[in-house]
């Protein structure tokens, strides 16, 4: 089942959410345990700080300033972190840079506007700006330009020495304005990124439209292409009914005009020939189903002579139908279902290839790779010229109107599909073999593992 994905104007985070791709889930579980470590660092530096140095809460020789930065930093961490769990990816994601700026900010502030940590934030506002979307990056952008502006306002207060403060002033406007063009720099990757990932799910949807469009095509043509062969078996079943009704108004009738023992011995004789004809519209109704099944695993002997057993019942008595297969073959994998429409297309075109009485031989073998089936006839056979065009689909030579030309590109298409080989020999006056070859189950598994 296809997860439908659903875009984001806001963050790029939505986006990745709605894929559940793999790298996603890692990428997610590798930032939610680097919000956890760093909730749990923030809180045993500022801890530790606070117990071993004097005046450790907030100074300008204290590393990262002191405890207050990473304590006020480490409840953003946590909060990121137990988002992080509930997969929560945009709201975590927008905490957890939260918690980073009010980290770098609150380590920067006492140092004033040289302190070098101060050049983590056009990263920070590029990489938030990108990923949060533009509302909230450029939030984010603006606050730590301003607490920026007024950290050095605050040094400059405090008697900041090294530097004028001009020259104060026009180092943190230089930074403020690389910070700002980080960010709108960010702004233009997010918009570039949003809109392919727009044209790709479009693109993606139209696709999986297009496929889906296809397979129902192919599902209704292969429904059209059972049509030729229910209306030939349609015809052949509907003349061993005939005799069928035929035999069973005998009884009737001879049941009428007899005693007790006698009726009840032609009624049993009836139930017996009405069970003998439901197998007629039983395959009548399998035929005319358009679902195709599964491949699974299958007995080709078996198969055939369960069909056997169907086509006696069919043939008229003029035409003799043998089978001639060993107790079992090796597993072939294909669909049992096709493989009767197909044996049913060469049967037909073997009864209506012999004029008056003749025979039709079904066998099956195997070799070390693959397993095959034989229809051999004794009808018209066929010339060299025909045989090239034989599964062409349209191609019949029967008179107009008797035959559409698609039964026997039925039967090719359904062996390519099961990675199988059809063969044809024939020769004028002297019948026509079709040998369908499949290769066993154990050779397709061993192709695959390859």
């Amino acid at each position: 089942m296809r997860v439908p994905i659903h875009l984001s104007e806001e963050s790029l985070f939505s986006f990745l959410t709605s894929t559940r791709l793999p790298v996603v889930s890692s990428l997610s579980a590798l930032i939610r345990w680097i919000s956890l470590g760093l909730a749990i660092a923030c809180c045993g530096f500022g801890i530790t700080t606070l117990l071993v140095a004097e005046n450790g809460l907030w100074a300008a020789h204290l590393p990262w300033s002191g405890a207050l930065p990473s304590l006020l930093a480490a409840p953003w961490f946590f909060a990121a972190w137990l988002d992080w769990r509930h997969h929560r990816l945009q709201r975590a994601a927008t905490l957890l840079f939260v918690a980073l700026f009010t980290l770098t900010i609150l380590a920067n502030w006492p140092r004033g506007s040289f302190s070098p940590a101060w050049y983590v934030h056009p990263v920070l506002c590029l990489v938030a700006t990108t990923s949060l979307g533009v509302t909230v990056g450029l939030t984010l952008t603006m606050i730590a330009v301003s607490a920026m502006l007024v950290a050095t306002q605050f040094s400059l207060n405090n008697g900041a020495g090294g530097a004028s403060a001009i020259d104060h002033w026009v180092h943190t406007t230089s930074l403020a304005a690389v910070v700002l063009a980080s960010a709108l720099a960010g702004a233009i990757v997010n918009r570039l990124v949003f809109t392919a990932l727009m044209t790709a799910e479009a693109q993606r949807r139209k696709n999986f439209e297009s496929s889906r469009a296809l397979r129902h095509r192919e599902k209704l043509l292969r429904h059209a292409l059972r049509v030729e062969t229910i209306g030939d078996l349609a015809g052949l079943v509907c003349h061993q009914l005939r005799n069928t009704f035929q035999v069973l108004m005998g009884h009737v009738t001879l049941a009428s005009m007899a005693n007790d023992t006698e009726r009840a011995h032609r009624l049993t004789l009836i139930e017996e020939t009405l069970q003998q004809a439901s197998p007629l519209l039983d395959q009548l109704m399998r035929m005319a189903h358009p679902d195709e099944g599964s491949p699974v695993a299958c007995d080709l002997a078996s198969l055939l002579r369960q069909f056997h057993q169907q086509a006696s019942l069919v043939l008229p008595g003029s035409i003799q139908i043998t089978c001639e297969a060993p107790p079992s073959a090796p597993p072939v994998l294909l669909d049992p279902h096709g493989l009767m429409h197909a044996l049913w297309n060469l049967v037909i075109n073997a009864r209506q290839a012999i004029t008056g009485e003749g025979a039709i031989t079904m066998r099956c073998g195997s070799d070390p790779h693959q397993v095959w089936l034989e229809v051999a006839d004794t009808g018209c056979g066929m010339t060299r010229e025909v045989q090239q065009r034989i599964f062409d689909p349209y191609f019949t030579t029967k008179p107009p109107g008797q035959g559409t030309g698609l039964g026997l590109t039925a039967v090719a298409r359904y062996v390519r599909s099961s990675n199988g080989l059809v063969q044809v020999e024939s020769e004028v006056g002297r019948g026509t073999t079709f040998r369908l070859r499949f290769p066993q189950a154990t050779e397709r598994r061993s192709e695959k593992t390859a």
